[in-house]
């Protein structure tokens, strides 16, 4: 499903932030990425959605090597990718419905199927109350619940996750996390990049912890204290 095989990324600077990282992570996994600042964890995530290009390695993602992928490819690509920021990243001048369904629209699904779809993965994530309201209308965790929505409905096979509690309240986030949980219950490959410890260790999940550019674990059932 997501495979890494011996990749680098050296920046401009020369900075390294990734010293050849080999990672597979099967269809279904849900998976922790942890690691202090600097770990190189920002950087992974960037390698996956495509934002950024490895100096070294190759990238399999569903199938598909992103290695070389030209430009006009990578929409394609992300099609197979549901993402959720920590900052949201929502449409402030369109509803919760019109931010959900632009997801929709860019890969031009026809007008019935959105109109079916949306109140649909409104109502899994809670906010079939909240069609019409305006993201400076909603809270917090209304909003990334938005955006959650919004990565989910075009059913992605993979759901990348970064820092997706990082603005909220304790409560909110394991609002969150339970939704992800249930996500991925339902089939998605779920891959979180958090500093979230309280939730890494509670949730025993896969985790993956990078330091320096280097996977020092990569534990089954694991918790954040392995990265010590």
């Amino acid at each position: 499903m997501i495979q890494l095989e011996n990749v680098k990324k050296v920046y401009p600077n020369g900075s390294q932030a990734l010293k050849g990282v080999s990672i597979h992570i099967k269809k279904g996994e849900f998976v922790f990425i942890i690691g202090s600042s600097g770990s190189g964890k920002s950087t992974l995530i960037k390698l996956l959605l495509k934002e950024l290009d490895p100096t070294e390695g190759k990238i399999t993602i569903n199938g598909i090597d992103t290695t070389n992928l030209a430009r006009n490819e990578i929409p394609y690509l992300r099609r197979n990718l549901g993402v959720v920021f920590q900052d949201f990243r929502l449409l402030p001048n369109k509803t919760v419905y019109e931010n959900v369904a632009f997801a929709m629209r860019v890969i031009e699904a026809p007008s019935r199927i959105i109109r079916r779809n949306v109140p649909t993965v409104l109502s899994l994530v809670g906010l079939q109350k909240k069609l019409r309201a305006y993201p400076n209308q909603l809270s917090g965790g209304e909003q990334q619940r938005t955006a959650l929505a919004r990565a989910i409905v075009n059913n992605p096979p993979i759901l990348i996750a970064d820092e997706p509690t990082g603005n909220l309240d304790p409560d909110t986030a394991w609002g969150i996390m339970n939704l992800l949980e249930d996500i991925n219950s339902r089939g998605t490959t779920v891959v979180v990049a958090t500093h979230a410890k309280d939730i890494v260790d509670a949730m025993q999940k896969r985790v993956i912890t990078l330091k320096k550019g280097v996977i020092i674990r990569d534990v089954e059932k694991g918790g954040y204290d392995n990265e010590a």
